[in-house]
């Protein structure tokens, strides 16, 4: 899941903006409701990004009477920020192209990607609702087309993807206002059990008023943690002081830890997707550094290299994370820079250029004698770490970029059934409680399928909203 770039301080900005502005037919969103507002639903959703929204829908649909809490000023979550399209098979777009990618295909991508660890049950649920999750999005009025490279992917005819989904998700939404309460910066805290079975939650509103909320349902749809480096420090020390500037600021774990706090299972937990390469939020591909015959280095503040650059990229940006300050030089020359990833470094990331390696160590402050020395007994093909193809670092002008390894996805979560229903620690249900999106463990393993994670959306947060209704 690609993700659009853009600061932290600026994010909630384009929450909204992108909500109210890409459209005049945009709908505003339901405000926070007051102190005196109902008590008590059908279903209470947790969460209002992209899982969240469907699941509200989808109840609505069903009958239900259903709030939706969400702690940011606006709906989207990390939905909003997906830049890529979904994943599904065996849809017409596949038959029309006469470019197949089918449920045995989409089955074994998933599972490989994620080194075979995921729930196969899961998965298989996956895929075979992939092409119904496709369809249902046309029913929006959403377009889409075949990524023109790789066949699993469906992209949007135009504009972009999450904000596109998130809007239409939207408009959908306030077609069942009699049904579907949205109450915006209002945050959940607690899950409230009563003789085991979950009834709601206590909530906090944006002026720090508590309540409960109590549903025959309750649906976790709060996403992962990438906006929690502490958290994710905890589950996986690898990833220490990891950037978090490749998400949205509401993904903090919090579901995770309130189906913690009441004994449901893990899984998962210690398997995030990382960028190695990034900085200011964009992320960039490994070829920079590990294309044979063209790809550049990576050296740590002292101008030396430090890593075999071909690496894999989770074990790429632990090890750039061990170094001082947590960060690493990206040190390139005009061959990389003329290639469409070499460019979109330099230029997002803020680099600098220079026709000799002592003036580009000068402009990064680097030692450069120590860095020309570094590049020459690479450019020699001399290595210690283990690297078998190389590239080189030769040709003027020279270029070089920090880079900051970034949080990107969230694999684990708590641990779902197929009908989305969260285990304890045990395997058995927690009765009144349901999860859906990034917040689910089990989907993944040690790896994601990009578009997957929009397909799972859909998916889970369609089973746990007809689930939760009795459907």
């Amino acid at each position: 899941m690609k993700k659009i770039a853009v600061s932290m301080l600026l994010i909630m900005t384009m929450i909204v903006g992108i909500l109210t502005g890409c459209t005049n037919s945009a709908p505003t969103p339901t405000p926070a409701a007051p102190a005196e507002a109902k008590t008590s639903a059908d279903v209470l959703i947790i969460g209002g990004g992209g899982a969240g929204l469907v699941a509200g829908i989808t109840a609505a649909e069903n009958g239900a009477n259903v709030i939706l809490v969400e702690k940011m000023p606006a709906v989207g979550g990390n939905t909003l920020i997906s830049a890529t399209g979904i994943t599904a098979s065996d849809t017409k777009l596949h038959e029309a192209a006469a470019r197949p990618f089918t449920k045995e295909d989409h089955f074994k991508k998933t599972m490989e990607t994620g080194k075979n660890l995921a729930d196969e049950k899961l998965v298989k649920l996956l895929v075979d609702s992939s092409n119904d999750a496709y369809e249902w999005l046309l029913t929006l009025g959403l377009k889409y087309k075949l990524d023109p490279k790789d066949a699993f992917w469906i992209i949007p005819e135009e504009g972009h993807y999450g904000a596109e989904l998130v809007k239409a998700l939207s408009a959908k939404a306030a077609t069942f206002a009699d049904k579907l309460e949205i109450r915006l910066e209002t945050k959940a805290t607690e899950l409230v059990v009563e003789n085991g079975k979950v009834v709601g939650a206590k909530v906090t509103n944006k002026d720090g008023k508590e309540q409960v909320i109590t549903a025959k349902s309750v649906i976790l749809a709060t996403g992962g943690l990438n906006n929690a480096p502490e958290m994710i420090a905890e589950f996986n020390p690898k990833y220490a002081g990891v950037n978090v500037e490749m998400t949205t600021p509401g993904a903090t774990g919090d579901g995770i830890r309130m189906a913690q706090a009441i004994g449901a299972q893990l899984k998962d937990m210690e398997h995030f997707q990382m960028r190695p390469l990034s900085l200011n939020g964009y992320w960039f591909k490994e070829v920079i550094v590990n294309e044979e015959g063209k790809g550049g280095i990576l050296v740590n503040k002292d101008a030396k290299r430090f890593v075999d650059e071909t690496m894999k990229s989770l074990d790429l940006a632990s090890e750039i994370l061990k170094q001082q300050d947590r960060m690493a030089y990206v040190v390139i020359d005009s061959d990389v820079f003329a290639t469409k990833d070499g460019a979109k470094m330099i230029d997002k990331a803020k680099g600098v250029k220079a026709d000799t390696i002592e003036d580009l160590a000068k402009q990064l402050g680097l030692d450069p004698a120590t860095l020309k020395a570094t590049i020459d007994e690479y450019n020699a093909k001399n290595d210690t770490f283990g690297r078998k193809t190389f590239g080189k670092v030769a040709t003027a002008p020279f270029y070089g970029a920090i880079t900051k390894p970034s949080s990107h996805y969230t694999m684990g979560g708590v641990a779902i059934n197929e009908s989305a229903q969260v285990l304890d620690k045990d395997g058995k249900v927690i009765e009144g409680l349901y999860a859906a999106g990034e917040v689910v463990g089990g989907l993944y393993g040690a790896g994601r399928v990009a578009g997957n994670n929009t397909l799972d959306d859909i998916v889970f947060g369609k089973i746990a909203a007809k689930h939760a209704v009795g459907k």
